[in-house]
């Protein structure tokens, strides 16, 4: 079946992946796409102790991410792909095209400067816009924390909360 559902979202492995989307989905193996994880064993060993027995873990970091991402695509497995940074999975996707015509976004936490899109969902305006690039390419973008929410288009929600092109008090 391939690549079942590929993810945005800085937690990785967590409930809402683990007893939401790989159930809803009938997920067989989750890969981590994160460069700080694929070299810290110690992460890798405690998202590995979060999954349920019977569904394989992957980790790589962007950079070595290709081959696995081929490979998850042609095969029999039904494949949830995580990516933490934004950036990281626009990377990917150039290099790569990432074999999906969808993408799902979970969750980003707030750091210095992202914006408030939902209450689990902080963005830069480069990662926006790097986000709506891949929504001009053809690939839908959706946020959808859970199987069972409502997804949200993501060009619309940016729209409402009129992140892009929004005047600050230094533009007036």
């Amino acid at each position: 079946m391939s690549i079942v559902l590929l993810r945005l979202d800085d937690r990785l492995i967590h409930g809402q992946v683990v007893s939401g989307w790989v159930k809803a989905l009938y997920a067989t193996s989750i890969s981590v796409i994160d460069g700080d994880v694929a070299g810290d064993a110690f992460q890798q060993s405690l998202m590995r102790m979060a999954v349920p027995e019977g569904i394989d873990v992957y980790v790589v970091s962007a950079e070595n991410s290709a081959g696995l991402l081929k490979g998850l695509a042609e095969s029999a497995e039904r494949a949830i792909v995580l990516f933490s940074q934004v950036e990281d999975l626009c990377k990917v996707h150039s290099a790569t095209g990432l074999f999906v015509d969808s993408i799902n976004i979970g969750g980003v936490r707030f750091r210095q400067g992202r914006e408030k899109l939902t209450d689990s969902l902080f963005l830069s305006p480069e990662e926006t816009r790097m986000l709506l690039e891949l929504e001009e390419a053809g690939v839908e973008v959706e946020v959808r924390p859970t199987p069972f929410d409502k997804s949200l288009g993501f060009p619309a929600l940016v729209k409402q909360s009129s992140q892009i092109g929004a005047k600050t008090e230094e533009d007036v």
